[in-house]
């Protein structure tokens, strides 16, 4: 069956469609004379359709007429009818297969050739060195190897730190990075003196002189490195721009005092309500006396739920409470007094430290006041900051 099947794709066979009253007849006649015919079947809309080979079909005509069947050609399927197409159509197979080695000879060439990354070297320059290097429009893509031109541009263009060349089909991209150029900043001749008091803890003079060294108590405004000094006596003064590390202990502080008898306000436990509605800017008392009826109190002010509020109506329902209070002699411990001068004592001094700066240790001075009934507390905070400010000189 399989040998049939290849044996009908080379030689050829057509589908054909009967078409007549007595096709039953005629598809008989053709088998008593010799003539294939297979697949024969009926389709969903009653025509019958079947198959034969090229010669079969010229011989069924003189029976296709005897038996008033009329045979049409659906379709036709084996080698020589594709040979018959392809013969027609050699102007198209060979205009694509034309189009097709183009497209592959052109894309074995590069025709474009872009520049990415630079600024202050010129895409003139770039494109002038790569073609010097092989890399131009026109090229045969199998002679390039991308990166040893890389490597060749850069070093013909010493203002590039790096190139990249990178090969898409018939296009070629550079990328480049360019190299900084550091200018030095010329800087102004002075010296580095103390922003503030304290001691010395580090000093390191990266540039100029150290005039102080560790351990020594400078003043506010005492050069610490100079910028003006001379290596030898007798020998011209060198000017620089001083500069190096600077750290030295300050201290900060802070004084609080605190009193072992004092006057306390406490509630009595008596109050006093008064419901307000705010219309505006006008108020209307609705229950209570609008002044507190205690001469020292304690306020207490909250604003009630209202459907006028949800309405989005400026009226507004508030609730005033006043509390009576009455001052007392209070008595505290010595220790409560003095933790309470050095909290605040503490905080005082916290507040003068520079932003950044961490204390390192905290120590307290306890300051008895038996005239006042009292204790004085100074906390005294220790930090290591950097002091050195820079300061100006003309050159002489």
């Amino acid at each position: 069956m399989i040998f049939e099947r290849i044996f009908l794709r080379l030689t050829g066979y057509l589908s054909i469609r009967f078409q007549g009253p007595r096709v039953e007849r005629f598809i008989n006649l053709c088998l008593k004379e010799g003539i294939p015919v297979w697949d024969v079947y009926t389709t969903r809309q009653g025509v019958v359709v079947g198959k034969t080979s090229i010669a079969g079909f010229k011989r069924m005509r003189p029976v296709a007429r005897n038996s008033r069947v009329r045979v049409r050609i659906i379709r036709r399927r084996g080698l020589p009818f594709l040979l018959a197409r392809l013969w027609r159509r050699t102007a198209f197979a060979c205009g694509a297969l034309l189009f097709i080695v183009s497209l592959y000879v052109l894309g074995s060439f590069i025709w474009f050739v872009e520049v990415r990354g630079n600024e202050r070297v010129s895409n003139a320059s770039i494109l002038e060195a790569a073609a010097q290097l092989g890399l131009r429009p026109g090229v045969y893509r199998g002679r390039l190897v991308p990166s040893q031109l890389a490597r060749s541009l850069v070093i013909q263009l010493p203002e590039l730190s790096w190139a990249g060349i990178e090969v898409k089909g018939s296009y070629a991209i550079i990328e480049v990075v360019e190299k900084k150029v550091v200018t030095a900043e010329e800087k102004p001749v002075g010296h580095v003196v103390a922003s503030k008091a304290g001691v010395i803890k580090k000093i390191v003079a990266t540039s100029g002189k150290a005039m102080v060294k560790a351990g020594d108590i400078v003043e506010q405004g005492q050069i610490l490195i100079s910028g003006v000094f001379t290596a030898d006596d007798g020998a011209r003064p060198t000017y620089v721009h001083a500069d190096g590390i600077t750290e030295a202990i300050i201290w900060y502080d802070g004084i609080a005092t605190s009193t072992l008898q004092r006057l306390i306000r406490v509630r009595t436990g008596r109050e006093h309500v008064c419901d307000i509605l705010r219309i505006g800017e006008r108020e209307i008392v609705l229950r209570g006396r609008s002044s507190p009826p205690f001469a020292l109190y304690e306020e207490d002010s909250q604003v009630l739920p209202s459907i006028w509020r949800d309405l989005g109506l400026a009226v507004e329902h508030k609730r005033r409470t006043y509390y009576e209070l009455v001052e007392e002699q209070h008595v505290v411990s010595m220790e409560t007094a003095v933790a309470e001068a050095e909290a605040e004592a503490e905080r005082l001094a916290l507040e003068k430290l520079p932003e950044g700066v961490t204390p390192s240790t905290t120590y307290f001075e306890t300051e008895f006041l038996p005239e006042q009934n009292g204790v004085r507390v100074r906390a005294i905070i220790e930090v290591v900051e950097s002091i050195g400010e820079f300061v100006e000189v003309r050159e002489e």
